[in-house]
């Protein structure tokens, strides 16, 4: 059955009463548990929680507001599972954030099953997405001008290289083969059991030198071959996920040539780097793991900057193909900025007309290298060029060409200027205008070539300089995100997992930031002290701080009762 206490409704009594002094209430007006218990534990996802269990049958789950919330702050504050029971049963401040009675308790397996419901249901996304829609109004943020950038995130896996992948891959198969079909096992040779016996820590230890790599490595790469193609037909194998690694791994990272197993030189970024997280990929400006794109506001009137959009995704995806989905899943959230500020890998002409074309202005240097030339030399800019159109009305001197050609499908523009005109003008060794060796003066360009010659010269202004400057601040969120909330390393592995942390600590940075905001810290010390002034002119106003912890106990006992009730109803009627 399903058990869910509005955080919206008031209690009877302060729960928290005697318990909390009033010293402890003002730590909590002014840190994240005041902050998450009365703006934010209502929006926690509930309802699709509440999806999973019967409405009828069963025993009472677990206060739902309270395991979301639960699931929300162990991952915020890198708790596992155990220290997540601890605090859940010792921790004053937690249940009072989570909007909980003195007494309650709460096992592992408990907190383990609501977090796969998360990873399951994609629940993560949402709380980042309703946790920064809350707090951006509440604090009345300018979101108009906001910044890009992406973090780098470790998974709890290890750092292993090419040979010790495979030989892994290879022991682990060879274990649940051991552990299932022993006479298979034993049918293998010898020499091949003995060199994946040893702890994966020891395997191929003794390669010392380059060339020992080199034999362990083609050795790896053979007998993966090898016991790939000697359980290919055995299905009660074939499905387990460390053959499939196998498979896998061989296709990543070797090659038949002529009948021989060859260890590719170069294998890419999108290819597993660990038996234990195969979703991990590799960057070679990063590393191995995964990364978030993340967008921030970064408006000087605001009083905290808060992360306004957060994409997961794993370490070899390219930072340019970021900038539509970050745009896409801004106005979904109706959190889309006029300007973004993003560095040289975003800003490629494509992105920037993408960008355009929802009404966002994206500002940072252009990729690649910019073509040498003279300083004073004229460009395509200088032209003036219809924006609309193509059309070009006149050169750097004012002239008007002869001849203008618009090929409006393939977005190029061809001009052709007066012989005498050209001949005779003062910025002839500037102008990109070229002459033909039948003494014609021709200009062909293309809208691209257009755009970025304006790009490059706007870039050389201390107007851009200054206006781009903010972007820098965001470098400082992501040394907060790692070295704060430990999102550099994590403590779970695979998409779903680190994709529900990765989200959570990224919503928890802004629970944080908006906690250090004056305006939030007066609004929720308004929030406890309207709660404060309930408790004390209510029925209990009287009451000794004993008896009313006296009282919450009792209440603690009888809501169990009632549960462990229900639970043998539900076993007698199943």
């Amino acid at each position: 059955m399903i058990h869910i206490v509005d955080p919206r409704q008031d209690r009877l009594f302060d729960p928290f009463g005697g318990v909390i002094p009033s010293a402890g209430y003002r730590i909590i007006a002014g840190g994240w548990q005041g902050v998450f218990r009365h703006a934010l534990l209502e929006v926690m996802p509930v309802g699709e929680l509440a999806e999973n269990f019967s409405q009828s049958l069963g025993a009472p789950t677990k206060e739902l507001y309270s395991m979301a919330g639960l699931v929300f702050l162990a991952d915020f504050h890198n708790w596992n599972a155990e220290q997540a029971v601890e605090v859940y049963i010792f921790r004053t401040d937690v249940q009072y954030a989570l909007n909980l009675e003195p007494g309650v308790t709460v096992c592992s397996r408990t907190i383990e099953r609501y977090q796969k419901l998360f990873r399951d249901n994609d629940l993560a996304a949402q709380v980042f997405h309703d946790v920064a829609t809350v707090l951006i109004e509440k604090l009345e943020l300018d979101i108009t001008r906001q910044r890009l950038d992406s973090t780098h995130v470790f998974s709890h896996m290890a750092d292993f290289g090419r040979t010790k992948l495979m030989g892994v891959a290879i022991k682990r198969f060879l274990t649940q083969v051991k552990r299932h079909a022993p006479e298979s096992y034993d049918a293998l040779s010898e020499p091949l059991r003995r060199r994946y016996e040893p702890a994966e820590s020891h395997l191929f230890a003794g390669a010392k030198d380059a060339e020992a790599r080199q034999r362990s490595r083609q050795q790896a790469a053979e007998d993966l071959l090898f016991i790939i193609e000697g359980f290919a037909d055995r299905a009660d194998m074939t499905g387990r996920s460390s053959y499939k690694a196998l498979v896998t791994i061989f296709s990543q990272q070797c090659e038949l040539s002529d009948g021989k197993v060859v260890v590719r030189a170069k294998t890419g970024g999108d290819c597993v780097q660990n038996p234990s997280d195969v979703d991990a990929t590799y960057s070679g400006h990063k590393g191995k793991g995964y990364q978030v794109q993340l967008a921030e506001t970064c408006a000087p009137e605001n009083e905290v900057q808060l992360i306004t959009g957060a994409l997961p995704q794993t370490a070899c995806e390219p930072d340019g193909g970021s900038v539509v989905p970050m745009l896409d899943q801004l106005e979904e959230s109706k959190l889309l900025p006029e300007e973004m500020l993003a560095d040289t890998l975003y800003c490629g002409d494509e992105n920037v007309q993408a960008a355009e074309t929802r009404g966002v202005e994206l500002v940072g240097p252009i990729p690649g290298r910019e073509p040498e030339s003279d300083p004073a030399a004229l460009t395509i800019d200088d032209f003036a060029v219809d924006e609309r159109t193509g059309h070009v009305d006149a050169c750097p001197q004012g002239h008007v060409p002869l001849v203008v050609e618009r090929d409006q499908e393939a977005g190029t523009t061809r001009i052709e200027m007066a012989p005498e005109v050209c001949g005779g003008c003062p910025f002839r060794n500037a102008c990109p205008i070229n002459k033909t060796k039948d003494g014609r003066f021709k200009l062909e360009f293309t809208d691209k070539d257009h755009r970025l010659a304006g790009r490059r010269r706007e870039q050389d202004t201390p107007v851009f300089t200054e206006r781009y400057a903010r972007r820098s601040g965001i470098e400082s969120t992501n040394s907060g995100l790692k070295n704060r909330l430990g999102l550099k390393r994590l403590r779970v592995r695979g998409r779903g997992s680190v994709f529900r942390v990765m989200l959570h600590k990224v919503a928890g940075w802004n629970v944080l930031r908006a906690a250090a905001s004056e305006k939030m810290r007066a609004w929720v010390s308004g929030q406890v002290a309207q709660a404060l002034k309930r408790s004390e002119s209510g029925p209990t106003a009287g009451l000794s701080a004993f008896v009313l912890r006296l009282w919450n106990r009792f209440h603690t006992v009888l809501a169990e009762s009632q549960r462990r009730f229900h639970s043998i109803e539900g076993s007698h009627a199943a």
